[in-house]
């Protein structure tokens, strides 16, 4: 169906309603469609400026969902959820330090927020800031203990840090609670490996063999490069 001519017999206000059922489908060309032919009428519509985000995202439009979550926060300034998204946006596109200080504003607005904290973690890691990485990764941890996300990426900036110990007992965690994390798996290998324990780091490869081949066979090659 062409994108505008199915459009056609909407009147303001159920273009809308159109972009969620065809997002919700999965029909995220379609769902675009809509939510930009809204903003038309209604140029100040979170909730439409919201979806375009989440579209352009899905998309790997990267640059264009930062536009879209701009204009959001523009609107509606302490919409913590849409300076997360922000962030996350700027985090794709490797600018960094634009990223940090949308996802600080974010943290500010929903400190409770376990995954905004690990957002922030990863950026932090990413500029360097190892120390700041490693509190507020340690934060997201205290705050939900049970979030697999968390514990993985507290992994990575301690492996940053060469502290492969701690590293691995954060990846196990993560593993304990999601078992078939399998980027968990394929970092604590590589712990594994860089610590000597190669029989360890052969049992996360076999692991990984059931569940991801193709970092499964990266690991192998990481394995037979440190020994």
């Amino acid at each position: 169906m062409n994108k505008m001519s199915s459009m056609d017999s909407y009147t303001k206000g159920e273009t809308a309603h159109e972009g969620k059922c065809a997002f919700l489908a999965g029909d995220y060309e379609n769902a675009l469609a809509f939510f930009e032919q809204d903003l038309l009428d209604n140029p100040r519509c979170i909730d439409s400026l919201l979806h375009v985000g989440y579209c352009r995202s899905i998309m790997g439009q990267w640059q264009d969902a930062v536009q879209a979550y701009l204009k959001l926060v523009e609107i509606d300034p302490k919409n913590g959820h849409a300076y997360d998204l922000l962030g996350t946006s700027y985090s794709k596109l490797g600018r960094f330090a634009e990223a940090a200080d949308a996802l600080r504003r974010a943290s500010d607005m929903r400190p409770s927020d376990a995954l905004i904290c690990c957002n922030l973690g990863s950026v932090w890691r990413n500029l360097g800031q190892m120390d700041e990485s490693l509190r507020i990764l340690r934060q997201a941890v205290g705050l939900r203990p049970d979030f697999a996300f968390a514990h993985f990426q507290l992994g990575m900036t301690q492996v940053e840090l060469d502290d492969w110990h701690s590293a691995e007992h954060s990846f196990i965690d993560a593993i304990n609670i999601e078992p078939d994390f399998a980027r968990a798996h394929f970092n604590l290998g590589i712990v594994y490996a860089v610590l000597g324990n190669w029989r360890a780091a052969r049992q996360e490869h076999e692991w990984l063999a059931n569940i991801d081949f193709n970092l499964a066979d990266k690991l192998q090659n990481a394995i037979e490069g440190n020994r």
